[in-house]
C-alpha cells in the first residue's frame, strides 16, 4: 500500500491590490508542483489549503488520515507566527512533517532574536540595535544603515527608503515601519558588498550545502544611486526596475577559501537555531571581503523557480527526488507509537512501500520516454504540443512552426534538425537546433519546449543531451543558445546555466521591448568517428546528415 501525504499550504489572505500580495501566490505554484511529482511517485496526494482556523487542519487531518505532512505553510501575511504555530500543532499530534520543526520557526520569524542568538554564538551579524515602542535613539552604528520589519520575512516591508543616511531619515522610516508593520524594528548596519544565499540540505544523514547563489546588483546607467538590495519588488515584481537590476547567478563564482568559509559559517548557523531537512543563510560580505550572515530562513521558499532549486540543478540532483526525499525523511522519523497504533497503521511499513513505489522502473520517466529525430507524420503532435503558446524561445510561436514545417518536408537550406520527446507514444516535447558554421563548428539551440505537466522530470536535459549528440556528430564543437534579459526570460537563462552553458555574450536593446539578447555557450565533446545509432543511450537516435 503506498503512503499518503498531505500537501499542507497557505491560502492567500491579502487582497489583489495589497502592496505585498504578490509574496502570498508562489505558494500556489510550488503546492501545485509538490502534489504532482508525489503523484508521479506513486504516493497518495490531497491538498489542503488553510488560513487562519486550526479547526480547519484538524478537520483535514482527520478526513486525510495522512502518513506525512508536506509542509509548505509560510503563515498568514497579517500574523506570520502562525507558521511556527502551525508546525506546532502537527508536532502535538505526533504527525510526521517536512522541513523544520517548531523552534527555528518560531526563532528566526524573529530578526532581532535570530542576530542576538548568532551574536551570542559568536557567529558573524552587522551591529545592530532594535525600536520598539518609544523614541527612536541615536544612531551609533557608522551610516548608512538598513531598516527593517522585525518580524517579516520575503523581504516585506524593504524598498530603497530601507536604507537611511542620516537621523533624520532613520526616525522617519522607523516610524513608517511600526505604523505598517507593527514593532520590533531592527537597524542594523548596511553591509554594501557581495550577497550570497547559501542552500542547505539533510540527505543521507549529512548536512551538505548546494552550489552558491549570488545576487548580483546592476543597476541602469540611468539609476547609478540604487541602492544594492533585494527589495520587495526585487524579489517578487518581474518587470519593475529592481527586479531587473539584481538578477541572480548559480553557481556563484567564490574562491576555494570563501566556499570553505561560508559553508562552516552556514551549517553552524543551520545547527544553532535547530533547522531540519533544508535551510537557507543569507551572507553579505563588507569591503575587506568579510562575510556577515544576514538571516537564516528555516522553510525557505523550494519553488522550481527559486534559488535552492538552482542549487539542486547546480548540484545535479532532480528536484523531483529532492521533493520524494523530504517525503521519505518524514517517514523515517516518524510519529510516537500510541499514534502510530490509534491510526491503525505501520509507519515503517509505509516508508518501506514509499521505497518501492519509487524503486520501481517503470515509474522512471526515463524509461517510458524516447528522443528521435522528428519525421513528417508528427507535425500535428507538435502543433498540438505548441497550440496554447503565444510565443516560444521570445519569438511568436507561429514563426517557430513555420520553420518546423521546412525542416519536415525536408526543404530547409539551413542544415536545422527538429528533435522531439515522446512519452508513451505522445509529442511532449520539441528542440530545433541548426549547424550555423560547418567549417567552425558553430550549432545553435534555436528553440526548447516541453509540456508543461512535464516538465522538472529531465526531460528538457535529455533534449538538449541529443541535440548535443547531433551537433556532434555533424562536426559541431560549439552549441550556442540565445535568451532575453527581461525578467520573464530567467527560468530559461536559468535552465541553460543548469545543464553546463556559459554566458558568453551581451547584444543591447536586441528585441522590441528593449532587453538586450544574452548569448550563451557550451563546448561539445567531438563525437567518437565509428559510433553508430545503436551505440547511442536508449532513448538518443542519432539524426540524418543534412
Amino acid at each position: 500500500m503506498s503512503p499518503r501525504v498531505l500537501v499542507l499550504f497557505n491560502e492567500p489572505t491579502l487582497p489583489p491590490d495589497h502592496p505585498d500580495a504578490d509574496s502570498e501566490h508562489d505558494i500556489l505554484y510550488t503546492a501545485d508542483t509538490v502534489a504532482r511529482i508525489l503523484q508521479q511517485a506513486g504516493i497518495a496526494v490531497e491538498r489542503l489549503g488553510l488560513r487562519d482556523d486550526p479547526a480547519a487542519l484538524l478537520k483535514g487531518l482527520k478526513a486525510s488520515n495522512p502518513d506525512a505532512v508536506f509542509n509548505l505553510y509560510e503563515g498568514l501575511a497579517q500574523w506570520g507566527n502562525t507558521e511556527a504555530y502551525v508546525a506546532g500543532l502537527l508536532e502535538l499530534l505526533r504527525v510526521p512533517f517536512t522541513g523544520s520543526p517548531t523552534q527555528p520557526l518560531l526563532m528566526c520569524r524573529s530578526k532581532p532574536l535570530t542576530k542576538q542568538l548568532l551574536a551570542g554564538a559568536g557567529l558573524p551579524t552587522a551591529p545592530f540595535f532594535v525600536v520598539e515602542d518609544g523614541p527612536v535613539p541615536r544612531c551609533r552604528i557608522k551610516w548608512p544603515v538598513i531598516v527593517k520589519p522585525g518580524r517579516e520575512d520575503a523581504s516585506v516591508g524593504i524598498d530603497q527608503a530601507s536604507v537611511v543616511t542620516g537621523q533624520k531619515q532613520l526616525e522617519d522610516r522607523v516610524e513608517y515601519i511600526r505604523a505598517t508593520y507593527g514593532p520590533s524594528v531592527l537597524v542594523e548596519r548596511f553591509v554594501r558588498g557581495r550577497e550570497f544565499n547559501v542552500a542547505l540540505m539533510e540527505r543521507d544523514g549529512e548536512l551538505t550545502t548546494l552550489p552558491y547563489s549570488e545576487i548580483l546588483f546592476v543597476p541602469p546607467d540611468d539609476r547609478p544611486d540604487l541602492w544594492p538590495i533585494v527589495s520587495f519588488d526585487a524579489k517578487w515584481r518581474p518587470g519593475t526596475l529592481e527586479f531587473t537590476a539584481t538578477p541572480a547567478k548559480n553557481p556563484a563564482d567564490v574562491t576555494p577559501e570563501l566556499h570553505e568559509r561560508l559553508a562552516t559559517l552556514s551549517k553552524k548557523a543551520f545547527e544553532l537555531v535547530g533547522c531540519r531537512d533544508y535551510a537557507r543563510v543569507d551572507f553579505r560580505l563588507d569591503e575587506e571581503g568579510e562575510p556577515f550572515i544576514l538571516e537564516v530562513n528555516p522553510n525557505p521558499c523550494i519553488s522550481p523557480l527559486a534559488g535552492l532549486a538552482a542549487g539542486l540543478e547546480s548540484a545535479k540532483i532532480p528536484y523531483a527526488e529532492f521533493i520524494v526525499g523530504l517525503v521519505q525523511q518524514a517517514l523515517r522519523r516518524g510519529p510516537t507509537p500510541h499514534l502510530a497504533e490509534s491510526l491503525g497503521r505501520s509507519f515503517v511499513a509505509s516508508e518501506a512501500a514509499l521505497e518501492a513505489t519509487i524503486a520501481q522502473p517503470e515509474q522512471s520517466p526515463a524509461s517510458i520516454c524516447r528522443v528521435r529525430s522528428a519525421r513528417p507524420s508528427d507535425l500535428p503532435g507538435v502543433l498540438d504540443l505548441l497550440a496554447n503558446e503565444a510565443s516560444v524561445a521570445g519569438e511568436p510561436t507561429a514563426a517557430l512552426v513555420a520553420r518546423i514545417r521546412v525542416v519536415l518536408d525536408r526543404k530547409d537550406p539551413v542544415a536545422r534538425r527538429c528533435i522531439v520527446l515522446t512519452r508513451r507514444g505522445s509529442i511532449v516535447g520539441v528542440a530545433l537546433s541548426a549547424l550555423l558554421d560547418g567549417a567552425q563548428g558553430a550549432a545553435t539551440l534555436e528553440a526548447l519546449f516541453v509540456r508543461p505537466d512535464q516538465r522538472l522530470q529531465g526531460h528538457g536535459r535529455r533534449l538538449v543531451r541529443a541535440v548535443e549528440e547531433s551537433a556532434a556528430a555533424n562536426g559541431g564543437r560549439l552549441l550556442l543558445a540565445h535568451a532575453s534579459s527581461g525578467p520573464t526570460e530567467a527560468p530559461p537563462r536559468q535552465f541553460l546555466q543548469s545543464v553546463g552553458f556559459r554566458s558568453i555574450g551581451e547584444l543591447a536593446e536586441y528585441y522590441r521591448d528593449g532587453y538586450a539578447r544574452l548569448s550563451f555557450g557550451r563546448a561539445l565533446t567531438p563525437a567518437r568517428p565509428a559510433t553508430p545509432a545503436e551505440e547511442l543511450p536508449a532513448e538518443v537516435v542519432a539524426l540524418p546528415a543534412p
